[in-house]
């Protein structure tokens, strides 16, 4: 059975347009950065058997070619790192270009997925660049600009 794959389940942040054409996906899919079978998880998302079918399904997600960048959304937080093999920095760039509402990134010059580095671990940057923002998120606006006011 073929699944649908709807604009909702293929908004994530950080794949917007490159991430989903042929010459990346054929790329991306030798990553030693995934540690199961990259093709069998992306077959399994897309709902399709063959890797010719996945790289034809994966373009219709394109947030660009969709009309989707630049529209209102919810606040983000972008993580990526310069040396991702699974996800091109080029979608970061292109995301946080786009206009509509104010996002956040963060980029390890040196990191790879996720911005992972052996400086920049998964817990460190939870640590330092994750949950800081989103507890500066969740403040209640009148601490949010209390705390400004004294930086």
């Amino acid at each position: 059975m073929k699944k649908t794959v709807s604009a909702e389940q293929s908004c994530r942040a950080d794949r917007c347009h490159d991430y989903y054409t042929a010459e990346w996906q054929k790329k991306s899919l030798g990553t030693p950065e995934y540690l199961f079978d990259l093709f069998a998880a992306r077959a399994a998302i897309y709902g399709v058997e063959s890797v010719d079918e996945m790289l034809a399904y994966g373009p219709r997600l394109s947030l660009k070619t969709q009309g989707f960048l630049g529209k209102p959304s919810a606040p983000m937080l972008v993580v990526n790192g310069e040396k991702d093999s699974q996800v091109p920095i080029s979608d970061l760039y292109m995301l946080m270009q786009s206009g509509g509402s104010a996002k956040w990134s963060w980029v390890n010059p040196d990191g790879g997925h996720t911005g992972r580095s052996q400086e920049w671990p998964n817990s460190r940057i939870a640590e330092e660049v994750i949950t800081p923002w989103v507890k500066a998120r969740l403040e209640p606006e009148s601490e949010n600009k209390q705390a400004r006011k004294g930086d």
